[in-house]
């Protein structure tokens, strides 16, 4: 619980603005009898909107927790009390500190700066075109090389690995014999691996797994991790990945760039239209007190982005 209420503090956060655009609606006369009234606190109402905004800031995946009526009421029961804490802060004035007032501005600065680059960026389109002028400029990134699909059985000497791999020449099962014999965490499952490509397995094992035709069975082979007797149970040959394969890749990769340089765009525009100026004086100071201070090696250089004549240079 303790976790679910730090999260919902952060996404309290986030959401700053939009929450006290809020604050101010939630007070007044309650109707129970309200299908957006989700509960009440101290006078102030929580809307089914609050906990919507609350969930589409929480990611995708983590967002299932929530989709039940018991994650749900946990999320309000987390909210609630959020808003109890709130609100007793504002009883004891600490909303009129000036330190807490520096600080709710800079997180709605924050929360103004990463909607205004979301909003930027969410404008960005990828057409079928681009998409498909990066597939033929980029063919040798979009092809799978060979791959097998493999069980082992690992053990700590060759004289026991031996003794396994004669039972299965007898014909024992390979899958029984690996969850009575491995050592590997694979055991549970039957010593299966799954599909590997090269580069994925030490040397040794790599060399002799690649060799294996499918439902071949390697002999005893010793690597770092011990003695291994593999089973191939398929084989696929490199082969080069259509455009349909990867399209959906290629997508969020040009969205990606594009969201990179339309952000960094931004940000110079910004950086015309509300120039910054600094103090070299602070920084002379902070460099003087970084050498005075005991055992801090750390000193100013004067290198970085603040340039020379106090102006903040673009990179």
């Amino acid at each position: 619980m303790k976790k679910l209420i730090v999260s919902v503090m952060v996404l309290m956060a986030a959401i700053a603005g939009c929450t006290a655009e809020n604050t101010a609606s939630m007070a007044g006369k309650v109707d129970m009898n309200d299908p957006h009234l989700v509960a009440v606190v101290g006078g102030e109402k929580i809307m089914d909107t609050d906990i919507e905004a609350l969930l589409n800031e929480i990611p995708e995946q983590a967002r299932q927790r929530y989709a039940s009526v018991e994650g749900k009421r946990e999320l309000v029961q987390s909210l609630a009390e959020i808003k109890m804490l709130s609100l007793e802060a504002k009883k004891q004035g600490i909303d009129r500190s000036p330190d807490v007032k520096r600080k709710i501005d800079f997180m709605g600065e924050q929360m103004l700066a990463r909607e205004l680059a979301e909003n930027t960026v969410d404008k960005i389109t990828i057409s079928d075109e681009e998409i498909s002028g990066y597939y033929h400029d980029n063919r040798e990134q979009f092809s799978t090389g060979p791959r097998v699909k493999l069980r082992h059985i690992l053990l700590d000497s060759e004289s026991e690995a031996q003794a396994v791999l004669a039972r299965l020449k007898k014909g024992e099962d390979f899958s029984a014999l690996a969850r009575e014999k491995s050592r590997c965490p694979s055991s549970q499952q039957g010593g299966e691996l799954g599909w590997a490509t090269k580069g994925m397995m030490v040397p040794e094992f790599e060399d002799a797994a690649f060799a294996l035709k499918k439902g071949q069975m390697s002999e005893v082979v010793k690597s770092s991790y011990g003695y291994h007797v593999i089973m191939c149970d398929d084989v696929e040959a490199a082969r080069q990945l259509d455009l349909e394969e990867v399209r959906d890749t290629i997508r969020q990769q040009l969205k990606s760039e594009k969201s990179e340089e339309t952000v960094s765009a931004l940000i110079e525009q910004a950086k015309k239209n509300h120039p910054v100026t600094v103090n070299e004086e602070y920084f002379r100071k902070a460099g003087e007190e970084a050498q005075a201070a005991p055992g801090d090696e750390t000193s100013a250089s004067g290198e970085g982005d603040v340039g020379a004549g106090g102006q903040i240079e673009g990179e």
